[in-house]
């Protein structure tokens, strides 16, 4: 990413700097005291505390024990009495974007901020927050390197600007692609196999519906969002990838626009019209959708491998027998189950004020809280033992809410690190072996091993996610494609609403053959006309640089 300046954008810079001074006594680089060696060690403790503000989002969820807050809990108070770091709640918000977007005029920022890519690029541009790269080189924990370091180049030169480190990104792990979940209790029932192909996928519905399978007259072949984004492995069959930036010939183009989606389109029209995908996907609650899984009416359907973390794991409560298992299907014309790396950016970017004193200081937050969050270390499982009646009411690493910077950092590949973490203890037959975050897991695996379904649900799901999702999306077929692009350009911001509600509704008009599958050509020559091709000459520019 490179800085684009325009005279507008100096002039904007200027004033903003001008108020921004003003609010904070105009404190310059000059003025600010010089950081030790010894401050930059990544567990170094501050002889005097060194305190910082935040802008958070509203925590809706109190899962905090009795007389803790969010500036006041376990995972707050091992950073305070570990490097003697502690952080105030400057404000929180229901609208991030907005709330910065008004900070930014009147100066009044807090030292510390979780931004989206724009508020980041707006922030970059007009020179608010601070040079992250020596902080990052010199105090960040080889936990949180190690983490970073999993996703190669792809994730720091997101948040670089002229080769500098401007922020510290949150991450969207590897590997969270749809897979295909099946009923294999109603597979054997019939005599079938485990789809492979594309045309294997559909047979196996129609058998399903054909046979009528759950009983109940209304056997449902394909569950379906209303978007059609979770068919993306149907797509990625015929080498399509809607919704995303791709390499094309040297060139980076809208997966969207490309022919090959209008071939799966033509195969989606079809199916629907026979009956093989729900004839009420597009109109369905979430809750309505559920319930054709839960109720058994349907025994397949595109999902993520942490399905189990979702009501779909209630399907054990109706029918005991039930018997769910995760595969890569359908792989393309060479075997291969395709997807799309993801934008390794998930959930925003931390930032730091401009002329903040102590920014290496927020670097130490962030490695105590994950080695807290994560149990990395023999200090924080310590930590967490010694006090046992502080603990929060929910303990699991997603759980970063009452931590001073709520932020997620985790492994590239965590899926495969944990599933074999799982698996090795499992063979070795002891507990202690396995990560202190993954306990809950390990257990779970193990009373799955001796009931079976006879277990509550909630456990249940923790077994179907960690072992039969997490072992799947870690299949030896899958091809993980690089996108061609992540971010937002100028015009995207003007126009991309638009050209999103055309495209989802023409897929829609489509599939449910509302629409000629023809009216995909249309499409494209609009989409390019009003936005599209400007988007796309934008985005390769921005690539290039």
């Amino acid at each position: 990413m490179n800085k684009r300046r325009t005279m507008a954008t100096l002039l904007i810079g200027s004033m903003m700097m001008a108020i921004f001074s003003g609010c904070t006594g105009g404190n310059s680089e000059s003025a600010q005291p010089q950081i030790s060696e010894q401050d930059y060690e990544p567990y170094g403790k501050y002889e005097t505390p060194v305190e910082f503000t935040i802008g958070r989002n509203t925590n809706h969820v109190n899962n905090l024990p009795s007389g803790d807050t969010i500036e006041d809990n376990l995972a707050t108070r091992y950073v305070e009495d570990r490097v003697n770091v502690t952080a105030k709640v400057a404000w929180e918000t229901d609208d991030m974007d907005q709330k910065l977007s008004l900070s930014m005029t009147t100066g009044d920022l807090p030292d510390v901020m979780l931004v989206s890519r724009e508020i980041f690029n707006q922030l970059v541009d007009n020179d608010l927050i601070a040079d992250m790269t020596e902080v990052y080189e010199k105090t960040a924990s080889e936990g949180v390197k190690n983490i970073y370091g999993s996703y190669g180049d792809l994730l720091l030169n997101q948040v670089k600007v002229d080769g500098k480190i401007m922020g510290l990104p949150m991450t969207n792990i590897g590997n969270q692609h749809q897979l295909l979940w099946v009923r294999k209790d109603w597979v054997d029932k019939v005599g079938a196999k485990l789809p492979e192909t594309v045309e294997d996928v559909w047979n196996l519905a129609r058998t399903f519906v054909e046979k009528d399978v759950s009983g109940t007259g209304k056997t449902v072949g394909m569950v379906m969002d209303s978007n059609a984004m979770n068919f993306t492995p149907i797509f990625a069959a015929h080498g399509a990838f809607p919704m995303n930036w791709i390499q094309k010939d040297g060139q980076v183009e809208y997966g969207s626009v490309q022919p090959e989606v209008k071939q799966a389109l033509t195969e989606l029209s079809t199916m629907y019209k026979e009956g093989l995908i729900d004839k009420q996907f597009a109109v369905r609650s979430n809750e309505e959708k559920e319930a054709l899984v839960i109720n058994g009416q349907a025994g397949m359907l595109f999902n993520p491998w942490w399905i189990g973390y979702t009501n779909y794991k209630d399907s054990i409560k109706q029918d005991p027998e039930a018997v769910w298992v995760a595969i890569s299907a359908p792989v393309d014309e060479n075997g291969k189950f395709k997807t799309i790396r993801q934008d390794p950016v998930g959930g925003g970017i931390v930032v730091v004020k401009k002329d903040f004193a102590h920014p290496e200081a927020i670097m130490k937050s962030v490695n105590l809280t994950t080695d807290f969050l994560y149990s990395l270390t023999e200090d924080a499982i310590n930590y967490k033992n010694e006090h046992p009646d502080e603990l929060l009411t929910d303990a699991s690493r997603w759980n970063n809410d009452p931590t001073q910077i709520p932020m997620q950092v985790d492994y590239d590949d965590v899926l495969k690190r944990y599933y074999d973490d799982l698996i090795k203890a499992d063979k070795a037959g002891d507990a202690s072996a396995v990560q202190e975050d993954r306990v809950v897991s390990f257990k779970a695996y193990q009373e799955f091993k001796e009931k079976g379904n006879a277990i509550d649900a909630n456990t249940y799901g923790e077994y179907l996610s960690r072992i039969e999702g997490q072992r799947e999306a870690n299949n030896p077929n899958l091809e993980v494609i690089p996108a061609g692009f992540y971010g937002t350009t100028e015009t995207m911001k003007l126009k991309w609403a638009n050209l999103q509600k055309l495209e989802e509704e023409t897929m829609l008009k489509i599939i449910m053959g509302e629409a000629p599958v023809d009216e995909f050509d249309k499409f494209v020559d609009t989409w390019k006309r009003t936005g599209g091709d400007e988007i796309t000459e934008e985005v390769n520019e921005m690539s290039n640089r």
